[in-house]
């Protein structure tokens, strides 16, 4: 069995949340492990950069192992799964497109500057950014010192209208439902609402918004800090055996206490002019201000 829809992206806008917030729903089947990756690893593929043997534990590449995930489902009407990598894969539209062509995309997009530095901060906290500057890891990637890298790359994921582009060659306009993180943020059941009865499912739900999942932030403690990032090795080879519920447990308690770095507001800047033709293309394609995010 294959899913019949799917949340895309983009990571750290949200998704993590939205993933349990549809997992409450009785009607709603949501595969049990979040970031598989099937539809931009399948065939095989060679994760290159720091955090290899995390993907290497946690991406499904095989058809047969993919499928066997939704062993589960039982009299659910919308079945899903959850991987943010597949928005700005080149390739995963098409697959995506081949395996399950009805399916229903769930987007969830976040200013692109914002994005990247939450990113950088949580990949900082994971062990996977060798930088403790953000303007370094960014100088780095433009440099080209991080070709190839399959994670701690930061610009390509914030390119959301290139992306969602990309989809609409294969998907018809329909068949996304496309929100921002301030939905989220702001009114979390009129959002949940709005998704469920795009799945087809009881939109009267209510779930359990309370908490927000998988926030960024630099454990305070710098004895916790270091131990947390370098055995993530070991994290990555004991990952299959819990459940994602388990594994979040875990890592909340990790980061119960935590700091928030700042973000240069100089940089912010230069970041999110980088970004302006995007934004300003997403705004036309969404019909929706985005002059906030421009600010």
């Amino acid at each position: 069995m294959l899913p019949n829809f799917l949340v895309i992206g983009a990571p750290k806008a949200g998704t993590t949340s939205l993933f349990y917030y549809l997992d409450q729903h009785p009607e709603v089947y949501m595969c049990p492990m979040k970031e598989v990756g099937f539809f931009w690893a399948y065939g095989g593929f060679q994760p290159k950069g720091p955090g290899n043997e995390r993907l290497r534990n946690r991406v499904i590449s095989d058809q047969a192992r993919y499928e066997a995930l939704f062993q589960g489902v039982k009299d659910e009407k919308a079945i899903g799964e959850a991987s943010v990598r597949y928005l700005a894969s080149p390739n995963s539209p098409e697959l995506i497109r081949r395996f399950i062509p009805g399916a229903k995309l769930i987007v969830s997009l976040r200013q692109p500057a914002d994005r990247a530095f939450s990113a950088f901060v949580h990949n900082l906290t994971d062990g996977v950014e060798p930088c403790t500057d953000f303007a370094e890891a960014l100088e780095q990637e433009k440099q080209g010192q991080r070709e190839g890298w399959t994670q701690a790359r930061y610009f390509q994921n914030g390119r959301y209208a290139t992306s969602l582009k990309r989809y609409l060659e294969y998907f018809d306009r329909g068949q996304l439902h496309i929100s921002l993180f301030e939905d989220l943020r702001d009114e979390p059941l009129s959002l949940m609402s709005d998704i469920y009865t795009f799945l087809g499912v009881r939109a009267d739900f209510k779930p359990d918004t309370t908490h927000r999942y998988n926030v960024s932030g630099l454990i305070r403690n710098p004895l916790l800090r270091v131990l947390w990032a370098r055995l993530s090795k070991l994290r990555a080879a004991v990952r299959p055996f819990f459940s994602p519920r388990a594994r979040y447990q875990v890592a909340e308690w990790v980061m119960q206490d935590t700091v928030k770095p700042k973000f240069s507001p100089e940089l912010r800047v230069e970041l999110t002019e980088y970004y302006r033709d995007e934004i300003e293309q997403l705004q036309e394609l969404l019909q929706r201000d985005l002059s906030a995010w421009l600010k």
